[in-house]
């Protein structure tokens, strides 16, 4: 469970959390859209990633604009479902709540479940560079090898 405040409105928030708009503030991001009528992100749109050794394929499950996106990841070694809920604080600002669920589907999922640490989790990292973005419109530099690290 993460929890990030960012000194914007939830729509500004929102249309950040995208597959195709996380180019523009996440520092090495790549992703290959499959399907999506508006190029965006919407419900049941799908996209592809090739990070920490596994190639996932993302649906969007859950989506009700500026307020709630949901996506299940899935791998051959491992299923991650990350649910994200903006809230309004009605004075200028939001917060926003990332809940990480992963299951493993194989033994060497449940090995890589069972040797990651806490502190392994790239998404306070990703969250932080995501305010970064919002306060500064520049892209904010991350550690090396977060998207690309030895299961």
């Amino acid at each position: 469970n993460h929890t990030q405040a960012f000194q914007t409105t939830p729509d500004k928030v929102f249309r950040l959390l995208c597959p195709t708009t996380e180019f523009d503030w996440m520092e090495g991001w790549h992703c290959e859209m499959i399907y999506s009528k508006s190029l965006y992100q919407e419900y049941n749109s799908i996209f592809k990633t090739s990070y920490f050794n596994f190639d996932e394929v993302w649906v969007v499950s859950h989506f009700q604009p500026d307020r709630i996106i949901e996506f299940v990841r899935i791998s051959e070694h491992l299923s991650i479902k990350v649910d994200a809920r903006l809230c309004n604080n009605l004075d200028g600002t939001t917060t926003g709540n990332w809940i990480v669920n992963a299951t493993a589907l194989t033994e060497q999922g449940n090995e890589a479940l069972k040797n990651m640490k806490p502190e392994d989790e790239p998404i306070g990292v990703l969250l932080g560079a995501l305010d970064y973005y919002i306060n500064n419109d520049a892209i904010q530099p991350l550690p090396n090898g977060i998207f690309n690290k030895q299961a």
